[in-house]
């Protein structure tokens, strides 16, 4: 976590972000445990779908380090990660709170990809698509504030445009984000009004959800001779 995104909620304490941070992992250190999970390599490439095996709790990091290098080291192919969560008595099926270290037996990536096949990319470039003719114009409407900008995109060193088009090229750049979709539903909202396909779409979550239909009523609305 970037604690310094949030130095101002907790600046009442009077620490520091490292102050914050030191105390933040000497709690952490106190009330968690290390953990190894390992789980063979299949087409399935979803986390809590793996049928994961734990090893733990385990005494301190290096007894864990151990169990990660023999597991890396022999067969067959696995994902081993190394984990710190409480001593809670829950067997969590997968791993939980914060993964410290991720690794694999030599070739495991590979293995996986031969069993899952060719990725069929055609739905993400659909989607792409779908973005960059009715997104994008959306996004290019009306001047945006640093503010939004930072809360769009997902690149944090990376500033707003100084110009349209600057803006524009970086938007096709990187196609469909689930952040400037998430702005450009709050500007087409709006704008709109109460003038919207289905008055349940007013809840930005439900909009979302139709944002193909509600960007080309937007599209259509402003292109009327009379829209406002």
């Amino acid at each position: 976590m970037e604690l310094e995104r949030y130095a101002e909620d907790f600046a009442y304490l009077g620490m520091t972000v490292e102050e914050f941070a030191g105390r933040l992992q000497a709690v952490h250190e106190r009330l968690a445990l290390p953990y190894v999970y390992w789980a063979p390599v299949t087409e399935d490439p979803a986390i809590r779908t793996r049928a994961w095996t734990k090893i733990g709790p385990l005494c301190d990091d290096a007894e864990a380090d151990r169990h990660r290098a023999r597991l890396v080291a022999a067969p067959p192919p696995c994902w081993v990660w190394v984990t710190r969560e409480p001593d809670d008595g829950v067997n969590s099926p997968a791993p939980r709170a914060l993964v410290v270290a991720a690794d694999s037996t030599e070739g495991a990536r590979e293995l996986q990809q031969q069993l899952r096949g060719p990725v069929d990319m055609s739905r993400h470039e659909a989607r792409d698509r779908d973005f960059v003719e009715l997104a994008v114009p959306v996004l290019m409407s009306r001047p945006l504030t640093v503010e939004q900008f930072r809360g769009a995109h997902w690149l944090e060193r990376e500033e707003l445009p100084a110009t349209d088009q600057e803006l524009r090229e970086l938007l096709l750049r990187y196609g469909y984000m689930a952040g400037w979709l998430d702005l450009a539903v709050q500007i087409v909202l709006e704008d709109l009004g109460d003038d919207l396909p289905d008055r349940k779409w007013a809840v930005p979550s439900r909009a979302r959800h139709h944002w193909l239909a509600l960007f080309a009523y937007w599209r259509d609305r402003r292109a009327a001779p009379h829209a406002v």
